[in-house]
């Protein structure tokens, strides 16, 4: 049987994990009309929920957009628009017919590539009033053909790089009219999006219902895991199980990781030794020169100090004097400035390493 665990990509369907409240919820708000701000940590899983929930929402036709690499106004227009059409049209012909009454203002063809995808072309030179038919077009069509439509957008802060606050009194200006779309706005860096959804002066202040994705249950993790193990013809002891639950602290990617690599390094159950040969051996070693290359470009002592202090406690009080003085550290300010360093450079968040991985690389190649 192929390994059960999948890590490093959105899952659905048999390799996903729970969720079923977060699903309920969302599907509940969703198609009673209402928006969603999803804030996830990274490697939570919210991409995986997304579409999970899309795969069990048979009411409304579901739209998914990601904004992590999208670098222009015309490719957002593009990206919503041939997203939109390929999840609403199936024929190249009845495309063909709407496309003028679907997007207005600007001159337009649809197109079916080789591999049978519909989209639409249109000049670069009219990104501006694509984006504006673009933001329009999902509430068009819904209309048009009587539906329901949850359009997501996959890590929203990006759209900060577009002249932020002008393009959110765009998309709030557009998308707050509309009657029979339903969206969610998916991001995972906190601070960004708590300015866009948080800040009362800000276009979409009480736009959307809030909701924080948390890490699983400890107990759901377990029997996840568990049942993945038998169901391939494998098993795993307890010991092995717990271990794995708490060092993952309820995150997805990393007890998928660690399963991933465990399950083929078992021959009948997976115990202590083999789940912690999977790490040592297997995945740290694997992801050992990518942490190697973010260490080189840290020149600063001080943010090293910290972050090999970081890797050794669960909850620092980190400008404590006790902290300072355990790892030789110098006074609260300097611990500060070197917090808010790392934070920008995306190593820790909340004075912790969010790369679970990566601190345990540090906890083993450094001696305080």
């Amino acid at each position: 049987m192929d390994n059960p665990f999948i890590f490093g990509k959105a899952v659905v369907g048999r390799y996903f994990v729970n969720r079923k409240q977060e699903i309920n919820e969302l599907k509940s708000a969703l198609l009673a009309g209402q928006n969603v701000v999803l804030f996830s940590p990274r490697k939570m899983g919210k991409t995986s929920l997304i579409l999970e929930l899309f795969r069990k929402t048979q009411e409304a036709k579901c739209v998914y957009i990601d904004l992590w690499q999208i670098t222009s106004e015309y490719s957002l227009a593009k990206a919503i628009i041939d997203s939109v059409i390929s999840e609403t049209y199936t024929s190249f012909e009845r495309l063909g017919r709407d496309i003028k009454d679907l997007l207005k203002s600007i001159r337009s063809k649809a197109y079916i590539d080789s591999e049978g995808h519909l989209g639409v072309e249109f000049s670069r030179e009219a990104f501006k009033d694509a984006l504006h038919e673009a933001l329009e077009l999902p509430e068009r069509i819904a209309s048009k053909k009587g539906i329901k439509l949850i359009v997501a957008f996959d890590e929203f802060q990006e759209i900060e790089h577009f002249n932020g606050l002008k393009m959110e009194k765009l998309i709030r200006s557009i998308l707050q009219h509309h009657q029979n779309v339903s969206y969610i706005f998916a991001g995972s860096e906190q601070s960004i999006v708590e300015v866009i959804f948080g800040q009362k002066d800000r276009p979409f202040y009480r736009f959307a219902k809030h909701m924080v994705l948390k890490p699983i249950e400890s107990n759901e993790l377990r029997k996840f895991i568990k049942k993945k193990f038998r169901q391939s013809g494998k098993n795993i002891d307890k010991n092995a199980v717990n271990w794995i639950v708490e060092f993952s602290e309820g995150i997805p990617h990393y007890m998928q990781h660690l399963c991933h690599e465990s399950w083929y390094l078992t021959e009948d159950t997976a115990n202590l030794e083999t789940v912690k040969s999977a790490l040592e051996d297997k995945i740290i070693p694997t992801l050992s020169s990518g942490f190697q290359t973010i260490w080189d470009k840290i020149k600063s002592d001080e943010q090293r100090t910290l972050l090999i202090a970081l890797a050794q406690e669960t909850n620092p009080a980190i400008y404590s004097y006790e902290f300072i003085d355990e790892y030789n550290l110098k006074m609260p300010g300097h611990v500060k400035r070197a917090a808010g360093s790392l934070e920008k450079k995306g190593l820790i968040e909340k004075n912790k390493i969010w790369d679970l991985f990566f601190r345990e690389w540090l906890k083993t190649s450094f001696a305080l």
